[in-house]
């Protein structure tokens, strides 16, 4: 047996080489200033919501924006928004690897394609806990400013808030996976934005949710656990905040409409598991196949 017969190569992944992989894409994303542009389009959205509703109840004595009670819309529609802008800001930081040439040039320099995939993998929690930690603070930070602290009855932030948190970082994680997935397949920040917004807009929605439930109304219920609906569902804040559910079902009783039932949260957080799975594996196999 020869020397370099005799010497096992380290495995591609270590604790130490996944430090140094975040510490990449940490440093790469600092200097993108699409990520920057992304990042501030979405704080210039959060102002303007959160601002407006802050200003509101500051001239009505009827309105009322103040923590804890704040949190539901704070964490309410405007988290459809992170998902859409922290998945952009994926796409075009992972499809430039590609027509920069700098994913060819960083395998050439050392890096594996096992290592290359799984520093991009880092994108999902590295946006996912930014874009999350800017919608809180910036939404926190107005409703902060309209209460009352010598008033307060209970906690500022209840437990709902971390748990409707995680339940957004894995929604990202389904959808950014999606966006990742796409990112590498098409290699073109254009093209696969193009592919990821026809998804979610038109291709799960009315193509396939569309046309499947008309023509096989028994499907319907399983049509709900297609990515993007599921992962809708799973972050709404009346999920985990039960004074809030009760507000939607008093709205509901009052108006006259169906009342609405308590989702299924731990179907709904398996499946989302199970599509984040889905999408990366897949990826990683479709990347490992495919020449740089």
């Amino acid at each position: 047996m020869s020397a370099a017969e005799g010497v096992r190569t380290p495995p591609a992944l270590t604790a130490g080489v996944w430090r140094v992989l975040l510490a990449n894409e940490w440093f790469k994303l600092r200097k993108r200033l699409a990520f920057w542009l992304t990042l501030g389009f979405f704080a210039f959205i959060m102002v303007m919501g959160n601002g407006e509703e802050y200003y509101r109840a500051r001239n009505d004595p009827e309105r009322v924006y103040a923590l804890p009670g704040a949190w539901a819309d704070i964490l309410g529609d405007m988290t459809v928004v992170l998902l859409i802008f922290a998945s952009v800001a994926l796409i075009m930081l992972v499809s430039s690897e590609f027509s920069w040439r700098t994913a060819r040039q960083n395998v050439i320099d050392g890096l594996s394609k096992t290592q290359w995939f799984w520093g991009k993998v880092w994108l999902l929690p590295v946006l996912g806990v930014v874009f999350l930690a800017l919608q809180l603070a910036i939404g926190g930070g107005f409703a902060l400013a309209g209460t009352d602290l010598s008033a307060a009855a209970g906690p500022l932030v209840p437990v709902s808030v971390l748990e409707a948190s995680g339940a957004i970082l894995l929604a990202f994680f389904v959808v950014g996976g999606l966006a990742l997935f796409i990112s590498l397949g098409v290699r073109g920040a254009g093209g696969a934005m193009a592919v990821w917004f026809f998804w979610i807009a038109i291709g799960e929605q009315q193509i396939v949710s569309g046309l499947l439930g008309r023509a096989f109304p028994g499907l319907r219920p399983t049509l709900e656990y297609l990515p993007w609906r599921n992962v809708q569902r799973s972050v709404g804040f009346e999920n985990y905040d039960a004074p809030t559910f009760e507000r939607i079902v008093d709205a509901a009783r009052e108006a006259g409409r169906t009342i609405p039932v308590h989702a299924d949260v731990s179907t709904i957080t398996l499946v989302n598991v199970g599509w984040l799975v889905l999408f990366l594996g897949v990826a990683f196999i479709w990347f490992r196949r495919r020449d740089l």
